[in-house]
Formats: structure tokens, C-alpha cells, sequence
């Protein structure tokens, strides 16, 4: 619990210190055609987030998400997906998507900032359980991985150019990770959930430089689930 709090509290003070930090998107768990998931929350590195995910047929989803935050941050993706239910109450998904974001990260020391544009091409398999006897919980795990480039401009960020530019700019590529748990419970259709998630940003250009990334991200939010062709 204390190593817990100490990594909560770290996420909170360097919230304003990196470009991209973990997307707390929602694991919907689709378990059939016209199932339709809303999610929206909050989360400890200050941003508001929706998602939205939908079941085409009873093997086809499409998911959609968005999140705004402090310090000029947005990221929003799209994905349709693949799914599979189980007769002991469990769901496969798996995603591949597209995803757009700004990002801006600020430095102390020099001072300076990191700021810019990236984009995500990735991969997403979700695992979980759905209505357990348990508070009627809902939980699972989920793994996002893919191609991440940015555009970023230094400014003064890694070390003091000017006061007034010319700034460099960096154009990289790099391979995202990022593992995501999930637990939510309540009524049928109306959920509280909490998330919790990670991530790595593996450079392959310029390896000497990193990307200021937060390495840890919770989210707390409202689930509401209907099918809508029967409710």
C-alpha cells in the first residue's frame, strides 16, 4: 500500500511533466450485436475522457475515444475490433486502431518545454469476466501496443537554445507498450470502474533523447451498458 500511495503521489507531482501519459480507455466487453458501452471519467494526471463502443454484428465492435486535459494535452483514436464470448462469462477482444494527440511537457531546471504532435498505429487484446457474484463485477486486463511518432518542438526542454528560437524539432519513432487492468461494479447497467494503467515508449530514432512520458496513469469513471435493440 505504500509503495502504492509513494507511486500515486510521484504520478500527481510529474502530471505536468510529460507529452504523453497512459490513455485510461475503457475495456467494454462486448458480448453480442447492438451491445453499446458508455464510459466517461476522470483521471489522477488531469484529463476528462469518453468512450464509446458498439457492437456491429455478433463478431464485429468499433470503439472510439477521447480524453482532454490541463497543460494543452487531447488524444483521441478509433478502433473496430473482433470479439468473442465464452459460456463462462468471459470476453476476448482485439483491436487495431488509429490515434492522433497533442502533448505538452514542462521542465524546471532549465526552464523549457516539449511540446507537439503524435500519432499511434496500434494493435489492443482485452481479456476479461463480466457480472461476477461479487458486486456484480466486471474485470479484466487489456494490452495496447504499436508504431508511436512525434513531431515536438524543444524548447529549451533539453537544453537552452534562446530565449526567443529558432527551436529544434524532432521528428521520432518509437514502439508504445502499455498494459491496462480494470475492475468495475454496481447495477446491471450502471457501473462504477476504476482503471489502472502503464506505459513504455521504446525509442527507435534518436535513442539518445528521451520522450517525457508519466509512467503511471488511474482513472475513475461511470460505465453505462444497454442493447439497443432491447432496452
Amino acid at each position: 500500500m505504500k509503495i502504492f500511495l509513494i507511486g500515486l503521489l510521484i504520478t500527481i507531482m510529474t502530471s505536468s511533466c510529460c507529452v504523453y501519459h497512459p490513455q485510461t480507455i475503457d475495456i467494454p466487453l462486448i458480448k453480442q450485436k447492438h451491445d453499446l458501452k458508455l464510459d466517461a471519467g476522470i483521471s489522477i494526471i488531469p484529463s476528462a475522457n469518453a468512450t464509446i463502443s458498439y457492437g456491429l454484428t455478433n463478431k464485429i465492435a468499433i470503439q472510439g475515444f477521447g480524453t482532454v486535459g490541463s497543460d494543452d494535452r487531447w488524444y483521441f483514436q478509433i478502433a473496430p475490433g473482433i470479439y468473442k464470448t465464452y459460456k463462462n462469462q468471459t470476453v476476448s477482444e482485439f483491436y487495431a486502431g488509429f490515434g492522433s494527440g497533442h502533448g505538452n511537457a514542462y521542465r524546471d531546471a532549465n526552464p523549457g518545454n516539449m511540446f507537439g504532435n503524435f500519432q499511434i498505429y496500434f494493435i489492443q487484446y482485452n481479456f476479461g469476466k463480466y457480472q461476477s457474484r461479487f458486486l456484480n463485477m466486471d474485470y479484466g486486463f487489456g494490452l495496447k501496443t504499436g508504431y508511436f511518432h512525434s513531431n515536438l518542438t524543444d524548447q529549451n526542454y533539453y537544453r537552452f537554445y534562446s530565449e526567443n528560437g529558432p527551436y529544434a524539432s524532432y521528428n521520432e519513432n518509437s514502439i508504445l507498450v502499455e498494459p491496462l487492468a480494470f475492475a468495475r461494479f454496481g447495477g446491471k447497467k450502471l457501473k462504477f470502474n476504476i482503471k489502472m494503467e502503464i506505459c513504455k515508449i521504446i525509442k527507435i530514432t534518436n535513442t539518445d533523447r528521451y520522450i517525457p512520458t508519466c509512467v503511471l496513469n488511474i482513472g475513475l469513471g461511470l460505465n453505462y451498458s444497454l442493447n439497443s435493440k432491447k432496452d
